[in-house]
């Protein structure tokens, strides 16, 4: 019944969409929605944006920011496995052409993991599998972006070291600025781990009934496909780039709210202030902005988040990081449809670190429901 002692038998307790309940224990990041910080492995994420992902990763899923040496190891582990399996390339010329980028990548995800068991072996590190996870995912979205324009897919071996200028070269079949580079890794460095939302504990949820973990990534890609979720970030910036001017994001602005329509990229489920991954990424969308001549998209982004955070501040509605990764993504050539593979690249590493953090100890997670019809 509900509002029994927690931990007797039958007890539930209920929140529409699980809000305010929780489903374990985690050392991996703390979020304060209230103050707007963000720490990860006890980490303030402002200090770990000036690392490296293969820096931040380690961190994520093992515990602990490398040593020379594990550095070392750990870039090793992400470059040897940078070359998918060749089935799961061969599968995206199999699939429609009009299906989403996510779903073209998840496809040959799946693929992937068909083949993965029988490349395991006992005597590989702790972190094969999610080296393993990441490097073919990287390459295997790049394929998925380039496929949108007929493009053929960019091996992994002729490449640049390190994970996210091999992706950018993989997807843009050109060497990036360091700019670019940059900022790309930046991104996916503040959207590396986000606590327990829809995606990780889909995540969480498959890898507790004893599913392999490229299985419970796969869960995490289907709940991310989701417009409210990882495709937040494409409809923010649609919405941008059919605004002209400034002053045509301030009207905008101010008849949706009217209207009170949603405004894609603003509000978030745990932030009542502004989210601290915006200010990170801001500096890094407008240099490149500039770099490409497209500053004015920066000056109608402010324009719109002005009018909407001078209505809505006052009630705990801000900017989130969906409302700016367009603007880093877009100057980099990546077309709209793809914007929420990135987000999936990043955060995918932090799905994995509660899933093996979930593992010793958890149990399989089974929620109850509230009976609501008739009783005979």
């Amino acid at each position: 019944m509900i509002g029994a002692t927690p931990g007797s038998a039958g007890v539930q307790t209920y929140g529409r969409g699980l809000e305010g309940l929780v489903a374990g224990e985690t050392a991996i990041s703390a979020i304060d929605g209230v103050r707007g910080h963000l720490l990860v492995r006890g980490h303030p994420l402002e200090q770990l944006v000036q690392r490296s992902f293969e820096e931040v990763s380690h961190l994520v899923l093992f515990g602990a920011l490398p040593d020379a040496d594990r550095l070392r190891r750990w870039s090793a582990e992400l470059e040897r496995f940078s070359e998918p399996p060749a089935p799961a390339l061969a599968a995206l010329q199999r699939v429609p052409g009009t299906a989403h980028p996510l779903a073209l990548y998840r496809t040959m995800l799946t693929v992937a993991a068909c083949i993965a068991p029988s490349v395991e072996q006992e005597s590989d590190p702790a972190w094969s599998r999610p080296a393993r996870i990441l490097s073919w995912s990287a390459s295997l979205a790049a394929a998925a972006i380039r496929h949108l324009a007929g493009q053929a897919p960019v091996p992994a071996a002729s490449a640049p070291p390190g994970h996210a200028q091999r992706f950018l070269f993989q997807t843009l079949g050109r060497l990036p600025s360091p700019e670019e580079a940059r900022a790309f890794e930046v991104s996916l460095v503040v959207q590396v781990e986000h606590g327990l939302h829809a995606a990780a504990l889909a995540a969480l949820t498959v890898i507790s009934t004893g599913a392999d973990l490229g299985s419970a990534v796969l869960a995490g890609m289907g709940a991310l496909s989701g417009i409210r979720h990882g495709g937040a970030n494409q409809l923010a910036f649609e919405m941008l780039a059919h605004l002209p001017d400034v002053d045509s994001a301030r009207r905008f602005a101010r008849e949706a709210l009217a209207r009170h329509q949603r405004i894609p990229g603003f509000g978030h489920r745990v932030y009542k202030c502004p989210d601290p991954r915006v200010a990170l990424l801001e500096p890094h969308a407008v240099a490149l902005l500039r770099a490409r001549g497209l500053e004015q998209r920066h000056e109608v982004y402010r324009a719109l988040r002005d009018e909407v955070e001078r209505a809505l501040g006052p009630r705990g509605i801000f900017a989130n990081v969906d409302s700016i990764t367009g603007l880093v993504y877009h100057p980099l050539g990546l077309p709209p449809s793809a914007f929420p593979i990135p987000f999936c690249l990043a955060i995918q590493t932090g799905w994995m670190a509660h899933c093996l953090e979930y593992l010793p100890h958890g149990a399989m997670i089974e929620p109850g429901a509230v009976y609501v019809g008739p009783v005979n």
